[in-house]
């Protein structure tokens, strides 16, 4: 993998905080490499992962609200600690896509 190769790379994994997902699928189509096609698969995944969490949260929370009664705060305690774990996670994928692209900018 030459340079601009790493280059484009890495920007898919740092796109985590810009585009997540459009900058992966373009570089996708749009370099030749096999190597750097196989990074801009990984970098998507890693920022699809959020968004389908997200959408089992808001199912999670949606029932949650419907299941809520006066009685019982299980509901409750259950929304919360999804969200935590939610946010646990996006936190884990967005430093591993920080270290993937520092890791596939030193290797060039």
């Amino acid at each position: 993998m030459n340079r601009n190769q790493a280059i484009i790379a890495s920007l898919c994994y740092f796109s985590v905080f810009i585009a997540p997902i459009i900058v992966p699928i373009v570089a996708y189509f749009v370099v030749n490499e096999k190597e750097t096609k196989r990074h801009a698969i990984r970098s998507l995944i890693s920022h699809i992962v959020p968004f389908v969490g997200w959408l089992f949260l808001f199912i999670a929370l949606l029932g949650g609200a419907v299941a809520i009664d006066g009685d019982s705060l299980l509901p409750v305690f259950v929304i919360i600690g999804g969200a935590v774990i939610y946010f646990l996670v996006v936190i884990g994928i967005i430093i591993w896509n920080v270290i993937q692209g520092i890791k596939v900018l030193r290797a060039a």
